[in-house]
């Protein structure tokens, strides 16, 4: 189900942004949408043309990774190297927009999480919080799973692989995205990441910002393994809006 922005953009107008401002970055797969498993397989699919050998991908070697990382890997496990890889990094990622464009918005596995199409438009209109992401996408391929949801619209800024594979480096870039488009300032203690990994915990916790765990594949395993990576708080879900203000001590 994709929903529409009621012009929030324009109900920001009307608000007097004084005092403490607070940035949420959130990633994309596992936090707000399932993408399913057709990003998994076209990098399979893909590969195995480019390289004539076909390379497996597991959940494991994709959760929290950036797809420039996840690609290398596969190819180094592949045994390829030098101008064959420089070759294949650079065919590669024109085919997977394209296959991906065509297949994910008939595929019948992605889906948006139950919770998320209320909370990011509440946000989206609240005095003072601001919205980004950080996600492991290339940003096109990130706009593609966002749009069927009409998701696209609430995020104005972002860092994503595409700014650099290395994803410890991505959110000091949408801050500073942030900071330039909106003209405001952000104190490191009101930027907070939200992710579903350790990876993009980590990420948060390296550049000195906070960090939003959000366990939903195994429970109460799942809390204990975001919070040992410096989680500062951790749901099973997205919390609702009211919580975000809380931890943002924007109430």
């Amino acid at each position: 189900m994709r929903f529409e922005p009621e012009s929030h953009s324009y109900l920001r107008i009307f608000y007097e942004l004084n005092g403490s401002k607070a940035l949420f970055l959130f990633d994309i797969d596992g936090t707000l949408i399932s993408p399913g498993k057709i990003a998994r397989k076209l990098f399979i699919e893909i590969t195995t043309e480019l390289t004539g050998r076909k390379i497996s991908l597991e959940f494991k070697q994709v959760a929290g990774f950036t797809d420039p990382l996840i690609l290398k890997e596969m190819l180094q496990r592949a045994g390829v190297s030098g101008e064959e890889m420089d070759d294949i990094l650079v065919k590669f990622f024109p085919i997977y927009y394209k296959r991906l464009e065509e297949r994910y918005k008939n595929a019948t596995e992605k889906k948006m999480f139950d919770e998320v199409k209320d909370i990011i438009y509440e946000l989206s209109v609240k005095k003072n919080i601001y919205l980004g992401l950080v996600t492991g996408n290339m940003k096109r391929s990130a706009m593609i799973k966002l749009s069927p949801f009409g998701l696209e619209n609430y995020f104005d800024i972002g860092a994503f692989a595409s700014d650099n594979p290395d994803r410890n480096r991505l959110p000091p870039i949408a801050v500073s995205r942030a900071e330039s488009i909106w003209n405001v300032k952000f104190d490191n203690d009101k930027v907070f990441v939200v992710g579903d990994t350790i990876h993009d915990v980590h990420c948060a916790v390296v550049n000195d910002y906070r960090a939003i765990g959000i366990a939903r594949r195994d429970g109460d395993n799942e809390k204990s393994i975001l919070r040992s990576a410096g989680a500062d708080w951790v749901f099973e879900t997205l919390p609702r809006s009211s919580e975000f203000m809380s931890i943002a001590n924007l109430n």
